[in-house]
């Protein structure tokens, strides 16, 4: 049995493991990430400790370098004397099925879902969400959700059931951790196989495997403006809904209330989407050398590695107690007395804020005034390339600072402050805590952001792919859904028969969730904060408080 990761009398903390599940090609960078920062190592020194990760992807062809770098990691391992198997890293490789195998597999769903969910109803109406007339692509190129999700669905349910072993195998190695323990499952919400497959893996994995016992931290990275349009364009919008009916605690009851606790939640630690435009922005603004389509892929390939590095370090610093800290902003905590849902506001953002890059703007020798000046014009860039729409208020933000020793001076922290001051309610219940680190390269600087209290209509991205979703067909409109498409729902659509609902039955029936179509659509109006959300809950626990004579 895992310890507990908060001690509530002391305030002290345990160090943690950090467990890992990747879905997709970002998934399978980030675990490069995780592996190259040295960090496991150290964590793997206390006897307690164990390491367990899983890649998932549809064919292997974006899993070598995770897989060589998996090998040098347990060559590390040795030469300190760390028993490897005390780590346990598996890559799962999905086959692409034929036509008929996939066809054969989704009209048993029916069977699977009861055998998993006795709840479950069966519906007399059901028939496989893809039209017969789809197209199932071939390993490497880009799957819809929905495809992605049949396939997941036949390597979990169905023949020899890999992916149900692999998760079970997941969760035992979790299991015999004897140190408290988080899961970080990452993938990339602009695409199709990492968000199709997220939604049920994650339900697997933390609903069933582990039984809500271990916190599952979900890590979804935002497409930037050099990523295709297919991975920022109208796809995003149903993941956005889907996502956000698990993490609003009250759309989230909307769909249990209907289809039962198979569907709560996953995520129990909380939910971060990482934002990557800041970094892109950085690196492309002032280099223009070269051939574009070259340029652009390779700065796009900087950009997720340094976004992906960059989060890694924070998760695993200081033996995992950091992120720890930075999930309390969510009240994911574990502890019961900060367990206080932000409904709507349960978005996290995790902002990298590139603040120098060599040889771009500054060049290594010139003064510090230069490389200061440099500095405080990127500082300034901070809310415009956030991902966050203009307004955006909330009630804390947690800043990691990294930066050479001598080139952060007093003016650079004060205008720092100031910039993220944009982000908070004008209010003495608003806060901000900055740590500073020292960065051992001298010609980078930069600064993790954390945000909590965000909600799905606060991205810029939400509306803008909202808008080019508007324009596809139905059949168009289908393929970009996943969740609850076994169950006949798409819920970005209206409800058939309940006025003013969310959730399109796919076979003319009654299926339906009991979430109101204008908060899916995000025309709902959002009046309340965060802080407003968390005092609203704070007041009803307090009418329990007897009062001292």
């Amino acid at each position: 049995m895992p310890l507990s990761m908060y001690h509530s009398a002391s305030g002290s903390q345990s160090p943690h493991c950090l467990h890992f599940v990747g879905i997709g090609r970002t998934g399978a960078g980030m675990l490069d990430s995780m592996l190259r920062t040295g960090e496991l190592e150290d964590i793997l020194e206390d006897p307690r400790a164990r390491f367990t990760a899983l890649i998932v992807d549809i064919g292997e062809q974006d899993m070598q370098q995770a897989r060589d770098y998996a090998d040098g990691f347990l060559e590390r391992l040795k030469e300190r004397n760390i028993p490897t198997e005390r780590a346990q890293i598996r890559f799962a490789p999905m086959e692409v099925p034929t036509r008929d195998e996939l066809f054969t597999s989704l009209r048993r769903y029916r069977e699977f879902l009861k055998l998993e969910y006795p709840r479950y109803y069966w519906n007399p109406n059901y028939e496989p969400w893809l039209p017969d007339s789809v197209e199932i692509p071939e390993a490497g190129d880009h799957f819809p959700r929905a495809i992605a999700k049949a396939i997941y669905g036949k390597a979990y349910y169905d023949g020899d059931r890999t992916l149900d072993k692999e998760l079970e195998d997941f969760a035992k190695s979790v299991d015999q951790t004897k140190l408290p323990s988080m899961v970080l499952m990452s993938f990339a919400m602009g695409g199709g196989t990492g968000s199709g497959i997220v939604v049920d893996l994650a339900r697997h994995l933390s609903n069933v495997k582990l039984g809500r016992r271990i916190p599952v931290v979900g890590i979804g990275t935002l497409p930037c403006s050099g990523d295709p349009e297919m991975y920022r364009g109208s796809n995003l919008f149903p993941t956005f809904n889907e996502l956000d009916c698990m993490l609003d605690d009250d759309k989230n009851q909307g769909v249990v209330t209907v289809w039962g606790d198979l569907y709560r939640n996953p995520f129990t630690g909380g939910f971060f989407a990482l934002s990557m435009e800041n970094s892109w922005q950085r690196l492309t603004r002032y280099t223009n050398t070269g051939e574009q389509k070259v340029r652009d892929r390779m700065r796009l390939q900087v950009t997720n590695k340094f976004v992906a590095d960059a989060f890694m370090r924070t998760a695993l610093d200081d033996y995992g107690r950091t992120l720890f800290k930075a999930l309390r902003l969510v009240g994911m905590t574990t502890a019961p007395h900060e367990a206080i849902s932000s409904k709507d506001h349960s978005w996290a953002l995790y902002n990298v804020a590139k603040l120098t890059h060599p040889a771009v703007q500054v060049l290594p020798g010139e003064p510090l005034s230069k490389w200061r000046q440099v500095i405080s014009q990127w500082i300034d860039h901070i809310p415009e390339f956030g991902g966050l729409k203009p307004g955006f208020k909330t009630d804390y933000a947690e800043c990691i600072v990294h930066s050479p020793r001598e080139m952060w001076n007093d003016k650079l922290d004060e205008k720092f402050k100031a910039a993220m001051g944009e982000f908070l309610l004008d209010s003495e219940d608003s806060g901000i805590k900055v740590t500073y680190r020292e960065f051992f390269d001298h010609l980078t600087a930069f600064a993790d952001i954390m945000l909590p209290g965000v909600a799905k209509t606060d991205f810029v991205s939400f509306y803008e792919s909202r808008d080019q979703y508007d324009t596809l067909s139905w059949e168009e409109k289908l393929l970009h859904h996943s969740w609850l498409l076994d169950l006949g729902v798409m819920m970005s659509e209206p409800a058939i028969r309940f006025e003013g609902m969310a959730g399109e039955c796919l076979w003319g029936c009654a299926c339906w969730i009991v979430v109101p179509y204008d908060a899916i659509r995000g025309d709902s109006v959002i009046e309340t904060t965060r802080r407003d959300i968390l005092r609203e809950g704070i007041a009803e626990m307090t009418k329990t408080v007897v009062a001292t004579p």
